[in-house]
């Protein structure tokens, strides 16, 4: 599938301007719990939940966004709020 028809079918923009799923939880998710396309998925879910960038500030609001549904994304949050302190 070509990244065009992949966006077309099954990306949607947000309120903010970014692509996200149409529907959730993934339609890649399948019943077991695993990525079915887990080796050809896109970077983005290759990267997520995007905490080991080097400058994560770029993405802050991404990020907060993310530590509602992502636990890992969450603690990552959290050390961060303490080591600021």
């Amino acid at each position: 599938m070509t990244p065009q028809k992949f966006m077309a079918t099954y990306l949607r923009l947000d309120e903010d301007g970014d692509q996200v799923l149409q529907q959730l939880p993934c339609p890649f998710l399948g019943a077991d719990h695993y990525c079915s396309i887990y080796d050809v998925r896109p970077k983005a879910c290759a990267e997520y939940p995007h905490t080991d960038r080097p400058k994560i500030y770029q993405i802050a609001e991404i990020t907060l966004k993310n530590t509602a549904i992502c636990p890992a994304a969450f603690e990552v949050v959290e050390q961060m709020k303490k080591e600021i302190k």
